[in-house]
């Protein structure tokens, strides 16, 4: 016999005996003890004597798991399982704790190098404040300026008030000495001194380019620049880091996967930049990445050449295996952010505070990005989203908050939809503030997934406050509707983003960040109670989630937004054993203390990457070295 026809002989055999335990198990919720005495391989881990939740559709609950090579083997009542150990196995007794899928974050900002325009955020040179008086803008950059030697690249980031879009690149030359400076506003429009400005000399034939130049009615640049010039400069123009400094940002987002693989996440999707792709795969090269990654590439997002890139590029969507993939791509951001109350919405606002930079209906950051004048709709990232369709892509991560912002999207839907089918792309949304019924049976229609955060409405007063100021206390109730979304037969999943400032109820910049290791599952109590967890105060009742809703938007349905619903997300026989091992009854506890339950284990892949008893001293000493400032490890 030669060695193919001996190596086909062991995978039959294999796969024969692996068909018998499995015919033996039935299914999950079986306590069914005859499996044979002797099997042809033993499982590598074991957990029993507690609640194993698969999340599949049946929502079946078994006492034990078992895990061979990385995937789930079996799931049945211990007795079961523990006859499929041998001598190596590693047992795991759960003393009536919960095993639930790996957690999945559909939606996490904030790695080192991404998104390409907030990428100076870890920059050299950077410095992030807020104003609300054009002096103490100009102030505060100078003095941040003046810090830096001459002709290096300088980088503030300014809150989006009133005040800063006041900013000049006149007054800006007069403060930044030799610097090419350029001042953040958002991830669409910055304000730039004639040394930066000068950069874009070789691009200025681009009509594309040539709109997000604003000008005085003489002609002249402002200094403001957005859209596709603004893209260049972040993406194409910014200096790449190297050296010691590139190892720098490497070792704190290696620090900070830790932290966040100790919440229980086991995959995380998000938008990254080019350096932050680079950097990711670098970890990851170098066995250090605890998690699974899934990246919306931005090569879209402010390109003034998107079809140029598309037809040198390809369509690589979904290109990758289970621990690194493209789900998509993304264009940059419809509408603003909370802390601005920048929500691109249907109906104007009751009252806008004294520093509000928008108009009543909130921000259209695609309108924003193009001068006076110009076809917004030609030279934004609404003809690039229309693009991503016409070349087989799809947009994974739409950032919309307001029911206007998702009206906007799907008129890109329903244009692509005449060409090409939009349904079965997963075009993705996420942060999911305004979704109301009307518009989330056209979401059903495409099947659109929805990322949802509970940042906004539950965690802190301060954002809730505003909103409450804006649209009415009954209007607030019907945000985040998780109820109308499933009923309406979405699947909605879960984000968690913008750990410190809004688990302090604050939205300053300079706020110090928490140890936050049960954030994801308050963010699931939060979505289970709805209760605000600084005023108390239950928003919306009628728009409460199920615990097992809320755990399979944590898990089975997370998985689908980048496409991996077969092989993740769900415990069962030939998926990847991606656990969470809970210190209590996740069912059972009451529902305003599912965040109190310990994580005592994650699991990736079968094998174990937090341990409680193991590593939590050493994640204790790094937060004491930590205390005390912005520290990339412990936000999230």
């Amino acid at each position: 016999m030669n060695r193919s026809s001996r190596r086909l002989g062991v995978v039959l055999l294999y796969v024969r005996a692996l068909a018998l335990v499995f015919c033996l198990i039935g299914t999950p919720s079986l306590g069914q003890s005859n499996l044979p005495s002797q099997v042809l391989h033993y499982a590598d881990m074991i957990l029993y004597n507690g609640k194993v939740l698969a999340a599949d559709d049946k929502f079946s609950v078994a006492q034990a798991v078992a895990v061979r090579d990385g995937k789930i083997l079996a799931l049945g009542d211990t007795a079961l399982i523990q006859r499929m150990a041998g001598p190596n196995t590693v047992r795991i007794d759960l003393q009536g704790g919960t095993v639930t899928p790996g957690f999945v974050d559909s939606h996490a900002g904030g790695s080192q190098g991404g998104h390409g325009p907030s990428g100076p955020t870890y920059m050299k040179n950077y410095t992030s404040t807020r104003c609300d008086a054009l002096d103490d803008c100009l102030r505060k950059i100078k003095e941040h300026a003046d810090k830096i030697p001459a002709g290096e690249w300088v980088f503030t980031n300014l809150f989006r008030t009133a005040a800063a879009y006041q900013v000049n690149i006149q007054m800006l030359d007069q403060i930044s000495g030799d610097h090419p400076l350029l001042v953040n506003l958002d991830n669409t429009t910055g304000f730039v001194n004639s040394h930066a400005f000068a950069t874009l000399k070789d691009y200025m034939s681009d009509e594309v380019i040539q709109s997000g130049i604003f000008r005085d009615k003489d002609g002249k640049p402002t200094g403001r620049i957005a859209g596709g010039a603004y893209g260049v400069m972040t993406y194409e123009i910014i200096p790449w880091p190297e050296g010691q400094h590139l190892e720098d940002m490497i070792q704190k987002e290696i620090k900070r996967r830790k932290f966040i693989n100790r919440m229980g996440i086991t995959s995380l999707g998000a938008r990254q930049s080019g350096l932050a792709i680079h950097i990711l795969r670098e970890i990851q090269r170098r066995g250090q990445m605890p998690m699974r990654v899934r990246v919306s590439t931005e090569f879209m997002r402010l390109n003034p050449r998107t079809e140029a890139y598309m037809k040198r590029l390809g369509n690589f969507m979904d290109v990758g295996d289970e621990w690194f993939k493209f789900g998509g791509a993304t264009v940059s951001s419809i509408d603003g952010a909370g802390g601005a109350a920048a929500y691109l919405s249907r109906k104007p606002m009751r009252q806008t505070e004294s520093w509000y930079a928008f108009g009543a209906y909130g921000q259209n950051k695609w309108r924003e990005m193009v001068q006076e004048g110009k076809d917004w709709k030609k030279y934004s990232d609404y003809d690039n989203a229309l693009m991503a369709g016409k070349y087989g892509w799809n947009v994974s991560d739409f950032h919309i908050q307001g029911d206007g912002g998702l009206e906007l999207a799907l008129e890109v839907f329903d244009k692509i939809n005449q060409t090409t089918p939009v349904k079965g792309k997963r075009y993705g949304m996420v942060h999911g503030l305004m979704r109301p019924p009307d518009l989330a049976k056209r979401l059903a229609d495409y099947d659109a997934v929805l990322s949802m955060s509970p940042e906004y409405l539950f965690r802190g007063k301060r954002a809730v406050e505003m909103l409450e100021r804006q649209y009415g206390a009954d209007a607030v109730a019907g945000m985040s509707p998780i109820r109308d979304l499933i009923d309406a037969g979405l699947k909605p999943v879960m984000e968690v983003t913008n750990t410190g400032v809004w688990r302090s109820g604050k939205a300053d910049l300079e706020d110090k960040y928490l140890d936050d290791q049960n954030l994801f599952l308050e963010s699931m109590e939060l979505f289970t109670t709805r209760k605000n967890n600084e005023t108390g105060k239950v928003w919306g009742p009628n728009e409460k989630a199920t615990r097992q809703e809320v755990l399979k938007m944590a898990t089975a349905w997370a998985a689908r937004f980048y496409g991996d619903e077969k092989i993740l997300g769900t415990l069962e026989p030939g998926k990847l054993a991606d656990l969470v091992v809970l210190g209590g009854d996740y069912m059972t506890v009451p529902e305003e203390k599912i965040s109190d339950l310990p994580i005592l284990k994650v699991i990736v892949g079968g094998k174990v990457t937090y341990d409680k008893d193991r590593d939590e001293a050493g994640f204790q000493e790094q937060l004491k070295k930590d205390a005390g400032s912005r520290n990339p490890a412990s936000m999230y």
